[in-house]
């Protein structure tokens, strides 16, 4: 063990109070790059993605198969049919804080297979790259915390204060109902801060975009295609809509400007889909059309005005149509046809499917100081700071009072993507840097001050 200088401000329910002083852990020893391999390679062939029909039930198993070698006791937590987290902790020898390691088990679907050069459910190592669904997003970060977790309880052989906790919880990739549930249930009560484990390439997330999901749905009446006129086309006005939304975005931008951290805030359409229910037709005018839209903020927007701004540009729009039904080009046209043509009128509504704040934790918090120092302390660099351009489950932790830092391996734009890789040398330092940032959190956060 090797010690040195490090400045940590610990807030604990009395008050603050600063210790000086920090330490370094012997963690190399206990980690070895066959066993990374292995071990991620038995989690990507496992199919965890849940837009296929899959859960993540079988990464469970796995997991719950290395605590069993490893003594390790976790509890298993069921989240709805078939998904279910999973939760394992050890205590130290004398009380201090709690500390969360959270990597979720699910990925995103992998596409077209034939677009891959690897297959991407079966781990292929070409030197330092490994490759396949999930490496980066997160699964190479979930064995790197646990492994990194375990070389932690080696090296310290217990004597350290405090608790880890290592949560692997379900469908981060889509609801977030796994983090959800693990915190609605009251698991997160005693929670001092967290690290969430995702493809950062080691830089230090001290924040994180907020995020809307909204679907606007707009209203017409169905009609044949070759007499549009005896129906109310939504599609055009949905059209009409969507250059709204660019021009949101840009006032959104001008108004809020750049993030440090997180860039330009967004309002990125996703899906369109018409008509609601049941199949289109090619020659078929749909009664309705929907757009999904993927709203990403960042410093102190306001979802609520945002939404009041989308519902405003969208009453307007149906007014104008519904004016022209009424005395416009429209009324005109209809009134040349042969038999008369109800009119019927548009009709529209912005519905808030779902909602993820701002994050932000200061760069003197012990979590981000002890975070930093064992990036420092590992890469022999000094650590870089930034933000996660999306949202992820510490997202909820944070909303939950939780401080949150988001670090792992991984390049932050690789995930999601075909070919998705992660490099073996980054995992292994990853699982040194989780191990080193949990004993300095947890060794140098003092006891409560009372007062203050």
């Amino acid at each position: 063990m090797s010690l040195g200088s490090h400045n940590l401000y610990s807030k604990r329910q009395g008050g603050f109070t600063i210790s000086s002083s920090s330490a370094n852990l012997d963690i190399k020893s206990w980690l070895d790059p066959q066993e990374m391999k292995e071990k991620l390679g038995r989690l990507i062939a496992i199919e965890s993605v849940v837009e296929n029909g899959h859960t993540e039930s079988l990464v469970v198993e796995e997991i719950l198969t290395w605590c069993r070698l490893d003594g390790f006791v976790p509890e298993v937590i069921e989240v709805s049919g078939g998904r279910p987290n999973v939760l394992l902790e050890f205590q130290g020898s004398h009380p201090g804080p709690v500390l969360l390691f959270e990597a979720h088990s699910d990925t995103v679907t992998a596409g077209d297979p034939s677009a891959w050069t690897h297959s991407p459910f079966q781990l292929t190592v070409e030197g330092d790259r490994l490759y396949g669904r999930g490496t980066a997003d997160t699964k190479g970060n979930l064995v790197a915390a646990y492994l990194g977790i375990r070389a932690f309880r080696a090296a310290t052989r217990g004597d350290f204060p405090g608790t880890i906790r290592f949560l692997v919880p379900v469908d981060e990739e889509g609801m977030m109902s796994g983090i959800r549930h693990f915190i609605a249930t009251g698991r997160a009560v005693d929670i001092d801060a967290a690290i969430c484990c995702e493809p950062e390439d080691l830089q230090i997330c001290v924040s994180q975009k907020g995020a809307l999901r909204v679907r606007v749905e707009i209203y017409g009446k169905m009609a044949h295609g070759a007499m549009p006129l005896t129906g109310n086309n939504p599609l055009p006005l949905m059209a009409r809509f969507l250059a709204a939304v660019q021009e949101e975005e840009l006032v959104q931008q001008k108004q809020v400007g750049f993030d440090r951290y997180l860039g330009w805030p967004s309002i990125t359409p996703t899906e369109i889909r018409a008509p609601l229910n049941g199949p289109s037709g090619f020659n078929v005018v749909p009664d309705a059309v929907a757009v999904s839209l993927d709203i990403r903020t960042v410093g102190d927007q306001s979802h609520a005005e945002l939404l009041h701004r989308l519902q405003s540009r969208l009453d307007q729009i149906i007014e104008n149509a519904n004016e022209d039904l009424k005395s416009g080009h429209v009324k005109d046209l209809r009134s040349r046809l042969e038999e008369p043509v109800e009119p019927g009128i548009y009709s529209g509504k912005v519905v808030l499917i779902d909602e993820r704040p701002v994050t932000r934790t200061p760069s003197d918090h012990p979590l981000v100081q002890s975070v930093a120092g064992a990036v420092e302390h590992c890469l022999g660099q000094p650590a870089i700071y930034a933000g996660v351009p999306g949202a992820t489950d510490g997202t909820w932790l944070w909303a939950a009072g939780i401080p949150i830092v988001t670090t792992g391996a991984g390049g932050r734009f690789v995930p999601h993507q075909v070919d998705e890789w992660v490099s073996l040398r980054q995992l292994m330092d990853t699982a040194e840097i989780y191990a080193q940032a949990a004993y300095r959190f947890l060794t140098f956060t003092e006891m409560p001050v009372q007062g203050g």
